[in-house]
């Protein structure tokens, strides 16, 4: 029972931390992002 309890509450943990992909423990950058925007930004998208 306690196995199947942290089971559950750790896929809860992930989707919420899958959410939110830019805060939270676990990050990923957004300099891609900004790079990729500034890019259509030059070409009039």
């Amino acid at each position: 029972m306690m196995v199947s309890a942290i089971s559950v509450a750790g896929a809860i943990f992930l989707i919420l931390e899958l959410d939110r992909p830019f805060g939270g423990l676990i990050q990923i950058s957004s300099e891609p992002l900004r790079k990729v925007l500034s890019n259509l930004g030059q070409w009039g998208f």
